[in-house]
């Protein structure tokens, strides 16, 4: 290391030892100062830690529908009616189209054109957040 940098670290060391020590007078005159930006770090991270079991929680219901949909369409490829799916699942005709709609992966490119692809980046996007 040079004498240029030497110089340098001892300005830059020099110059942090008083920011400490502004910081820390400055505390002193108003010590509800530092209260307050703990609770701000605190509120800070319990959004962080929310959000994240927010979008745990959102991929659980997109997996938990494809779970359904699949096992509806295993109950209509029994050659039930949709009415008799309807009656054996609790579920309403409309959210028993709507689970028909979903990609579940059984077949490859199957669903694309009736909008699961949305669908798809949706659960795609909830295990983004999570990791």
């Amino acid at each position: 290391m040079g004498k240029a940098a030497q110089a340098q670290a001892g300005r830059d060391r020099a110059r942090d030892a008083r920011l400490k020590a502004a910081r820390e007078r400055r505390l002193k005159l108003d010590p509800d100062q530092l209260a307050r930006e703990k609770r701000i770090d605190e509120a800070s991270v319990d959004v962080e830690v929310a959000w994240e079991e927010r979008a745990r929680a959102e991929l659980a219901v997109v997996n938990a529908e494809v779970a359904a949909a699949a096992a509806t369409e295993r109950l209509l490829a029994e050659k039930l009616a949709v009415k008799d799916v309807v009656q054996l699942t609790g579920l309403d005709q409309a959210t028993i189209r709507r689970l028909r709609q979903l990609d579940t992966g059984d077949d490859a490119g199957a669903g694309e054109e009736d909008g699961a692809v949305g669908r798809n980046t949706a659960a795609a996007g909830a295990a983004a957040e999570v990791s």
